[in-house]
């Protein structure tokens, strides 16, 4: 029996705009719709937006996300800024036939690379559960057969809700090493909204 996840949820600002699930909307509709919105929050908070560049960012942050399939996706547009600073990715690991438990040890194990020497690694408690804090920067896939391949900055967390078999995730990505310790405390406060 799989457990219902159907009231996972997590408080963030409006900064983080919800990007929608495999099929439900018409993505370019949905990107442009999202990004009017967008430009109209900027010019209240007295920035610009470039509706085009918006529109076409929403869109591909949107579509790189649906070929993951998480269970909720969304991005950070600062005002002013016509690019996502960060993406965030909410999802669930079930146990199986392989590994009939997820426990934090083997979220560690699992969820940690050392592109850039040892991650930082540690045992944390949410209102959720108890949880594993992972903070490490990897290598993004090569897209390109020449070029180079951008630094991607992580801090992942993996909970176990009392009274259930699944673990719950939720990775943060940014490619500006000027936003790790603000993205790191905004992170934090993320997960500790963390609900199912």
């Amino acid at each position: 029996m799989t457990d219902d996840l159907s009231d996972l949820g997590l408080e963030c600002s409006e900064d983080w705009v919800p990007f929608p699930v495999p099929g439900s909307v018409d993505l370019d509709y949905w990107a442009r719709s999202q990004a009017q919105e967008l430009v109209e929050r900027y010019e209240r908070d007295g920035q610009r937006g470039d509706l085009r560049r918006l529109t076409r960012d929403l869109k591909r942050a949107a579509a790189d996300c649906q070929k993951r399939d998480p269970l909720g996706a969304f991005g950070l547009y600062l005002s002013g800024h016509n690019t996502a600073a960060a993406v965030l990715e909410l999802d669930a690991i079930h146990p199986d036939d392989t590994f009939p438990e997820v426990s934090l040890g083997w979220l560690a194990e699992h969820m940690t690379a050392r592109d850039f020497g040892e991650p930082d690694v540690r045992e944390v408690r949410l209102p959720l559960g108890e949880a594993v804090r992972i903070r490490q920067n990897l290598l993004e896939e090569k897209k390109r057969l020449f070029g180079e391949r951008q630094v991607i900055h992580t801090l992942f967390y993996g909970v176990r809700p009392q009274h259930m078999s699944t673990a719950i995730t939720m990775m943060v990505s940014w490619t500006e090493a000027v936003l790790d310790e603000p993205l790191e405390q905004m992170t934090d406060s993320i997960a500790k909204t963390l609900t199912v």
